[in-house]
């Protein structure tokens, strides 16, 4: 199974870095390489910056768009996900075992 992880931030062009609110700053740092999608928006909801979430088309995989309302200010953010493969569940393989087992007495 295939899953993004957080890789890292961007401010765009049309968003120069000296109009980043503090708590903008503060969540940017606060965010660690390999964090899910729902963990990102968990901590900007839990934050009270209202994030919107989508997908920047035509600009390569993995690249969203992440909007924090902080107070007045809408601050874009680019968002740079990497896939990685999950590994299978873990689940042990009991095909061997017998079904009832034999006492050996």
């Amino acid at each position: 199974m295939q899953v993004e992880q957080f890789e890292s931030f961007a401010l765009p062009a049309t968003f120069p870095a000296e109009w980043m609110p503090p708590e903008g700053a503060r969540f940017v740092r606060d965010c660690v390489a390999g964090m899910s999608r729902t963990a990102l928006l968990r901590i900007a909801r839990s934050r009270g910056f209202r994030p919107t979430w989508e997908r920047l088309d035509g600009h390569g995989p993995g690249l969203y768009g992440m909007s924090l309302t902080i107070g007045r200010c809408v601050v874009p953010l680019v968002v740079r996900m990497r896939a990685i493969q999950r590994p299978a569940s873990s689940v042990p393989d009991d095909s061997q075992k017998p079904l009832f087992p034999v006492s050996e007495s």
